[in-house]
């Protein structure tokens, strides 16, 4: 009727009015809120954050090398004190043959070749390191995400007050999170660095570990066979 009259056709919107309904069409709202967000990319204050939790996730990774690497060296220092205590028994250490202490001997040089890795590799595990990464060359089309160099101090320093505070007013979101990755690139590149030198140090360890279990099982077979030679060469003499 209206259309053959030249009027517009009215388009009727339903508007929940129930409890239920308006209950299901937050529902649906919220499930389309869910969609869009895992589909679009993040805004500038949202990767900043991001970034700032990847950040302390990597200092977190230091921490946790550098507490393994302590935990290493306490342990060494248990090997080498067993060690100590055995070297420093005369009772011990006479109870070695002639032709044991050739593999004594070695048994010792070994460890102390490896004690010398094991330092090596808890030197590069601990030492500290810089940001290992340089600022990134961008095209002109980029140049609001060149990143001013105001966070870390490697880059701080080389400014002075004056121009650091002025860098800190022109300064854009979009480049402090493009300095904020490349510090995360920087920390990462560390943390592998470490890791690598790490796993060398509890290598060298482990293998520290079977030398010592090595030496004293020569030990104990040494002060048995030593022990059992004079009550053999007693029982012979006291028969005859």
């Amino acid at each position: 009727m209206l259309m053959s009259q030249g009027l517009p056709e009215v388009i009727r919107i339903e508007v929940p009015t129930s409890p239920d309904e308006l209950e299901e069409a937050r529902r649906r709202k919220r499930e389309q809120k869910r969609i869009e967000d895992s589909t679009r990319p993040l805004e500038s204050w949202e990767r900043y954050r991001a970034l700032n939790d990847a950040t302390d996730e990597a200092y977190e990774l230091i921490d946790i090398a550098d507490r393994e690497a302590r935990f290493a060296l306490i342990i060494m220092g248990a090997l080498n004190a067993a060690l100590f205590v055995i070297g420093t028994r005369l009772d011990i250490v006479k109870t070695i043959p002639d032709g044991g202490k050739p593999w004594m001997i070695a048994a010792f040089a070994a460890y102390g070749l490896v004690l010398l890795y094991f330092f090596i590799a808890a030197i590069e595990t601990l030492r500290p390191r810089g940001l290992r990464t340089s600022q990134p060359t961008l095209g002109e089309g980029h140049a609001d995400h060149h990143p001013l160099g105001v966070r870390h101090y490697e880059h701080v320093v080389r400014r002075d007050a004056r121009s650091l505070a002025e860098a800190w007013r022109e300064v854009t979101l979009r480049q402090l999170n493009t300095e904020l990755a490349i510090h995360v690139h920087g920390l990462c590149v560390g943390n592998k660095a470490k890791h690598a030198a790490l796993h060398r140090l509890y290598d060298g360890l482990r293998i520290m570990t079977f030398i010592v279990a090595a030496l004293l099982m020569m030990l104990g077979l040494f002060a048995f066979t030593g022990s059992a030679e004079p009550n053999s060469a007693a029982r012979s003499f006291t028969s005859f």
